[in-house]
């Protein structure tokens, strides 16, 4: 009940500002909403790239996040200095730099080494046998689906298709081959086990 009076008593007081100042307030308190339900989202997204990649200037991050602090930071100035073209004017810089702060970020990290395909023609399959490596992506159990890994071989690609016949096998561990299937595809094992693991 109180909120909503607060509500009703603050209508009053939209209606008492300038057209200018309404313009300027529907748009930051609008451009803020969907730049929340818009972060939310992509938060809660299942599919992340952890990649290096750059975000797109036409993108709706870089439009909304630019919109939000162009209308607040204008707000802010038409307060101090009426007038509305000087105040978007005013709140113009701050909206870019509010918008690229992402991609100079980015900029300023180290690139993450990209996966590249595993399926070279120069590299020979059969000497990866009894090769040991580090699992990249996570290894279904008993076959039930592919994973990546990377060998200690020199010649080997950064990235190799994989399988355990045994239990899952997570990122980070260190694994052995024990067999090529389809000429491509590595079945390993966890290399603190001596033999093959059993299917069962």
């Amino acid at each position: 009940m109180e909120k909503t009076m607060q509500i009703w008593l603050f209508i009053p007081a939209f209606l008492r500002l300038t057209w200018a100042e309404q313009l300027l307030w529907v748009a930051a308190v609008v451009f803020t909403i969907l730049l929340s339900i818009f972060l939310i989202l992509q938060f809660f997204n299942d599919e992340h790239d952890h990649g290096y990649t750059r975000p797109k200037v036409t993108g709706a991050r870089f439009i909304l996040t630019f919109f939000t602090f162009w209308s607040w930071t204008s707000l802010l100035a038409h307060i101090w200095e009426p007038g509305l073209l000087i105040s978007l004017a005013d709140g113009l810089p701050f909206g870019v730099l509010a918008a690229l702060f992402p991609y100079l970020i980015l900029r300023l990290r180290k690139p993450v080494k990209k996966i590249v395909p595993s399926h070279r023609s120069e590299f020979n399959y059969q000497e990866a046998l009894t090769s040991t490596g580090e699992v990249l992506q996570y290894i279904p159990p008993h076959q039930e689906g592919l994973g990546r890994v990377h060998l200690n071989l020199r010649k080997a690609p950064y990235a190799l298709d994989a399988v355990s016949i045994g239990a899952e096998i997570r990122p980070g561990d260190s694994v052995r081959v024990v067999d090529i299937v389809d000429d491509h595809i590595l079945v390993v094992e966890p290399l603190q086990h001596i033999g093959p693991q059993s299917p069962f």
